[in-house]
C-alpha cells in the first residue's frame, strides 16, 4: 500500500471517529504527519485527492475544512485499480451491469450510426483474431465495446463512470473466474455474446438488443 493511501485510511478514520461532516475542520498538515508517521509529501499527496473530489478545502489561515460530504472518499475503494476486498469487486460488478442494463433504452433514443459502426469494428476486430486469441485481447475488445455502448446513450455522467470502473473487467480474469466459463477467452465465444446486440441496433430491433444486453449482464447480478 502506498504511503499516501495509508494516510487516506487514517484520514478516513478520523472523520468516522468524530463524525465530522461539511464544515468540520481536518488536522493540520503537521498534526497528520505526527499521528501516522508519514512524510509531508505523502500527506500532500492525500490531501490533493481529497481535493480532487471536492471533499476539502485548504486556506492557510483557515485550515482544512470539509465543504462536500465526506461519503466521497468511500468512492476510491471502488474505482482502483485492483480489488482487495471480494466485497467492493462484487458491489462494483453489479453496479455496472445494472448500470449499463438501466441505460439500454436511452442508447436506443440516442446511438448513433457511427457508434453503430464503431462498435461492429470492434467485433470485426476480434473476429480476425485467432481462435487463441489471448485473455489481454478479449479484455481490450470488452473495455472499447462497451465503453462504445454506453458512451452511445449521450449522458457524459454514465461516459465517466464507465471510465471509472474499466478495471473490473481486467479483474474479472481474476476476482471473478468462477462466474467465466473456460472458453471465454476465445474470440469466438466473445463475438456469440456481442454480435447479437449489434445486428439488432443495425436492424433497430428494440426488442431483441434489450433481450441481448439484459442476457449479457443477467449473469453480474
Amino acid at each position: 500500500m502506498r504511503a499516501s493511501e495509508k494516510v487516506l485510511e487514517w484520514i478516513e478514520a478520523y472523520i468516522e471517529k468524530n463524525r465530522l461532516g461539511v464544515g468540520d475542520a481536518l488536522p493540520r498538515e503537521c498534526d497528520i504527519m505526527q499521528e501516522t508517521g508519514l512524510s509531508r509529501t505523502s500527506v500532500r499527496d492525500a490531501l490533493a485527492v481529497l481535493k480532487a473530489l471536492g471533499i476539502i478545502q485548504s486556506k492557510r489561515r483557515g485550515g482544512i475544512r470539509i465543504i462536500r460530504d465526506p461519503v466521497m472518499l468511500g468512492l476510491r475503494h471502488y474505482f482502483a485499480e485492483q480489488y482487495d476486498d471480494s466485497a467492493l469487486y462484487e458491489d462494483v460488478l453489479e453496479f455496472r451491469a445494472a448500470m449499463e442494463w438501466g441505460l439500454g433504452s436511452l442508447i436506443l433514443k440516442r446511438i448513433t450510426p457511427p457508434t453503430i459502426k464503431a462498435l461492429r469494428e470492434v467485433v470485426n476486430k476480434v473476429a480476425q483474431m485467432t481462435a487463441d486469441s489471448s485473455v489481454e485481447d478479449i479484455s481490450r475488445a470488452e473495455i472499447e465495446f462497451h465503453r462504445i455502448l454506453t458512451n452511445g446513450c449521450g449522458n457524459q455522467l454514465a461516459g465517466l463512470f464507465v471510465h471509472l470502473y474499466e478495471p473490473i473487467f481486467n479483474c474479472c480474469w481474476t476476482m471473478g473466474r468462477d462466474r467465466i466459463p473456460p472458453e471465454a477467452a476465445n474470440g469466438r465465444f466473445w463475438i456469440s455474446k456481442h454480435e447479437g446486440m449489434v445486428d439488432a441496433l443495425e436492424a433497430g430491433d428494440s426488442d431483441l438488443f434489450l433481450r441481448l444486453l439484459h442476457d449479457h449482464t443477467d449473469p453480474y447480478f
